[in-house]
């Protein structure tokens, strides 16, 4: 018997559980809802090969033109979910169709944090989440352009660090007194800025964009520091953060703590529904909490959970959480939980680092590493074992690099 699986969202997560499951051959009748225009694709390349215009849309795809998963799945795009009615099990979309469904994988991401400032409606001011997003920053991309990104996250320094590589004028604007604060250790954020600067990146920390003003011809003239200061400028990019985007589960009656709560198996409080990706706080039996994580090797792992268990296999969610960033020819890789040690130790490999974060037990709880990736690719992906693992390494073994 023929099951109806839908999904709503056409991101990652939402996508490869689709061209999975549809791949597998099972009898399920698969819809995707997508509040976007194209197929599902992959979003690290937008902050940089998008933006340096080396990548267009096919290369970014999840579905290729001979994935047989693109026969297997009615793709409802360029349309949003607007109700969920979990007693009928069915969706109501934006256009006022009803898809009902057996089985829901909730994939609904995050969206951009508002920045709601006099001016930053100009359409020289942008944010960055989608292809299309990048397609129109990218044209505003060329050699002696001015650029000022609000926000030293990593969305931030990666469009700072695409601009540069196009030869354009690059301030970062952020309010805390280093980058990178909210989500990575002081010597991380300390060793980045070195690096952007060495690149010819310039910086105001400890400041904010007041307003934006734009020219008599309607382009962008100048923003508005909080310092006082007022910095001319042909092109904005707003990178102050999202947030999980769960309003449409939390009105349906799912329950939600800052993401869609799950368990290990990506289950919500609804037998019959799961949420996955961004948006989805989850049980994880690592670190023994509910933890929810924006990072594109999440969503590929949550894909992977729920489709075994939409196919009749259990996979637990036991997978370390990993995070990179490359930035011009140099890379940030980041494993487990940093947040949750209580001491650090440091190993140096030449100009690059790897710092092991040690819960109070002296367990290896994450590792935050900044160098060429094939010198640091290694040892974080030692690190993700001994994470997985459970253990308790010696510090000066982590210093000196002499575990295996």
């Amino acid at each position: 018997m023929t099951r109806k699986l839908v999904i709503i969202g056409g991101g990652q997560a939402g996508g490869r559980v689709a061209q999975i499951v549809s791949n597998a051959g099972r009898d399920f009748e698969i819809a995707l809802i997508s509040s976007e225009a194209h197929p599902p694709y992959n979003r690290p390349p937008l902050s940089k090969g998008v933006l340096l215009g080396t990548s267009e849309l096919a290369d970014c795809l999840i579905w290729r033109e001979h994935d047989r998963a693109w026969q297997g799945v009615d793709l409802v795009a360029n349309v949003s979910a607007t109700v969920l009615d979990i007693g009928n099990k069915a969706v109501q979309t934006s256009t006022g169709r009803a898809i009902s469904y057996d089985k829901l994988v909730i994939a609904t991401g995050s969206y951009v944090r508002q920045f709601s400032v006099p001016g930053s409606h100009n359409h020289g001011v942008h944010s960055l989440r989608t292809f299309d997003d990048a397609k129109k920053i990218g044209k505003h991309f060329s050699k002696d352009k001015r650029l000022i990104v609000v926000g030293g996250g990593f969305i931030g320094l990666e469009v700072a660090a695409a601009a540069r590589l196009r030869g354009m004028s690059v301030l970062v604007v952020e309010a805390s007194d280093r980058l990178l604060a909210r989500i990575a250790p002081r010597r991380l954020s300390e060793a980045v800025a070195l690096h952007h600067r060495a690149a010819g990146v310039n910086f105001r920390f400890g400041s904010m964009v007041e307003k934006f003003v734009a020219a008599a011809s309607g382009t962008l003239k100048s923003a508005h520091l909080s310092t006082g200061e007022t910095i001319p400028c042909d092109v904005a990019v707003v990178g102050t953060g999202v947030s999980a985007n769960t309003s449409l589960a939390k009105s349906a009656g799912l329950t939600v703590e800052g993401g869609i709560i799950t368990d290990s198996w990506l289950r919500t409080s609804h037998p019959d529904i799961y949420a996955c990706g961004d948006c989805a706080s989850f049980w994880h039996p690592l670190f023994e909490r509910h933890i929810r994580v924006e990072a594109w090797q999440n969503a590929e792992d949550h894909a992977r959970i729920v489709s075994a268990s939409l196919l009749g296999q259990e996979v637990g969610g036991n997978m370390v959480p990993f995070f990179w960033s490359d930035q011009y020819d140099w890379s940030i890789q980041i494993v487990g939980l940093p947040h949750l040690g209580s001491s650090a130790v440091t190993r140096h490999i030449g100009d690059a680092f790897i710092l092991y974060h040690l819960d109070v037990a002296g367990r290896l709880i994450g590792a935050t590493a900044f160098g060429k990736v094939e010198i640091i690719g290694r040892e974080i992906r030692r690190a993700n074992y001994w994470i997985s693992e459970r253990l308790n390494p010696e510090p000066q073994a982590l210093e000196n690099g002499v575990l295996d």
